[in-house]
């Protein structure tokens, strides 16, 4: 290209500062800053190579014109991100490097500055990915790209408000994006504006009545509006299209709630378990995103992701390209001590115990993960020395007193068991198992209200175990001759009892509810 000589500062066509490598042109905040460059010394042109002399013009004309916009794109680029990449990963830097090259190379670029932008995102950069997509979406406004990414950082941001204006110039761009259509009602929604959602929604669902992520941001924001037949319809088409998603069923059965629709509401929160997982958004771009990570942290989120969903042995592969990422990462070899404990694979869970303990001997995580697989394993005795050298690193870790005092029961360590439980809950006041047994022991020295008090800490949330707490709490209004509440505790976990598939305690419990309800007839 021809060099417009007319654009660049008098000052730099008779003292041109060179500088000593590419990278120091990041450091351009504007153009004054241009005069601003140090060498240790200033050379005069007419002692420069004339080829030198013009490719140096040439680099700082360029940076200068990146900083300051063009004819043809009016409003100003904000300045390349800079970033140390001395403090980051290999894997991060392998990404990060050969990408700000190639952007600081081409500034006028949209590809390279979409591209650094990208890098930057997907190592969770944001606030200079953010300034990298606002240079592409300026040099490219018809490409519809960078306006979606560029909401999606913001989002990530929290700046709902400006997400949803850019994605909103990304459906503009490309209409049959269900994606961008579904992420700006996100953003709408975020932003405070239920009304402006549902459109959002209602269009994504139009171009794909299929996608569950539509179906239960519709569901929301007509929730948030007060139309709550209208919601409920979103969320059983939701539910039904993704099944698995257990925040569909959480947000169900809260709308369940609050129509006086207790059962099916219990029943929703039975099967969502523990799992506030959304359904997804099917976003090839967000795909594409999650694909430029191949470092550590990334493979270990998604073994995580996969573990949470059940996957174990996918969880496996996950963690470990995580630990082959890093040799010296420890946390992949600890969460794989535990699923592998899951898979009931002892060998190879020893394996990665020994490997995590050379790398990472003072981690909590890692003597609890053991401690659970001896006591898995009927090895009580190492449990106890794991879940106690757990408490050395981390006294105040109420899971793992939980976790001893179970095993010193096993061991007939009762004394020493209830010192454990008691400490429990005096770090984690919600720890449901040291609750129960400390109301079985108040129980027991008939101190019932103060039972009471724990077992009610016990019933949320609800899992398998619940039915069992509740029928601890029946038991113990009884014993203060409290005979309705008991029979409401008794009906409570009979239908959760039938529910979750736990015939025995189902039996016992009728039986009991029966007894109950003939004494109180005579």
């Amino acid at each position: 290209m021809w060099l417009d000589l007319q654009r660049v500062p008098l000052s730099l066509l008779f003292w041109a500062p060179v500088p000593t490598r590419p990278a120091e042109l990041l450091a351009c905040r504007g153009p004054m800053e241009l005069h601003n460059y140090k060498v240790p010394t200033r050379t005069r042109i007419g002692t420069l190579k004339f080829a030198s002399w013009l490719r140096t013009l040439a680099a700082v004309a360029s940076v200068f014109a990146s900083c300051q916009g063009t004819p043809d794109t009016p409003e100003a680029l904000p300045p390349l991100p800079s970033f140390r990449l001395d403090a980051m990963s290999p894997g991060a830097r392998a990404t990060l490097e050969p990408a700000q090259d190639h952007a600081i190379r081409n500034p006028r670029d949209s590809e390279a500055n979409g591209a650094l932008a990208m890098a930057l995102h997907a190592y969770e950069l944001r606030e200079g990915a953010a300034a990298a997509y606002r240079r592409a979406a300026t040099l490219a406004p018809n490409e519809g790209r960078w306006q979606h990414y560029l909401g999606l950082v913001l989002a990530e941001l929290g700046q709902h408000s400006q997400a949803a204006e850019h994605f909103r110039r990304a459906a503009a761009i490309k209409p049959d994006s269900v994606a961008a259509r579904t992420w700006l009602g996100e953003s709408l929604l975020s932003d405070g504006r239920p009304a402006e959602s549902q459109r959002a929604f209602e269009q994504a669902i139009e171009l794909d009545p299929s996608s569950a992520a539509a179906h239960y941001g519709l569901g929301r924001a007509r929730d948030s509006t007060g139309d709550s037949d209208a919601a409920l319809r979103s969320f059983l088409r939701a539910v039904d299209l993704a099944p698995e998603a257990g925040a569909v069923r959480y947000s169900l059965a809260m709308l369940y709630q609050s129509l006086g629709r207790a059962s099916d509401a219990k029943q929703q929160l039975e099967m969502a378990g523990g799992v506030r997982q959304q359904p997804p958004i099917n976003d090839p771009l967000v795909a594409a995103l999650r694909n430029l990570r191949r470092d550590r942290q990334k493979y270990l989120q998604e073994g995580l992701r996969l573990e949470s969903e059940g996957l174990l042995a996918e969880a496996v592969q996950a963690y470990g390209r995580a630990a082959e990422a890093d040799a010296r990462y420890a946390q992949p070899h600890i969460n794989l001590v535990a699923v592998y404990g899951k898979l009931e694979r002892l060998k190879d869970a020893s394996r990665h115990y020994d490997r995590a303990l050379a790398l990472a001997p003072d981690s909590e995580e890692l003597h609890v993960n053991w401690g659970t697989l001896m006591a898995q394993h009927d090895r009580l005795e190492e449990a106890a020395a794991s879940f106690r050298r757990a408490l050395e690193i981390n006294p105040h870790a109420g899971g793992a007193h939980a976790d001893l005092a179970w095993v010193l029961e096993q061991l007939g360590r009762h004394t020493e068991a209830l010192e454990h439980y008691r400490l429990a809950v005096q770090y984690d006041p919600a720890n449901r198992p040291a609750n129960f047994e400390l109301a079985r022991d108040l129980i027991r020295n008939d101190r019932i209200e103060e039972a009471i008090q724990h077992l009610l800490r016990t019933l949320e949330p609800v899992d398998e175990r619940t039915p069992t707490y509740l029928y601890g709490l029946a038991d113990a209004y009884l014993r203060i001759d409290e005979p309705r509440k008991s029979v409401e505790y008794l009906r409570r976990a009979l239908e959760l009892a039938n529910g979750m598939g736990q015939s025995e305690l189902a039996r016992n419990l009728e039986e009991d509810l029966r007894a109950l309800e003939a004494a109180g007839r005579r």
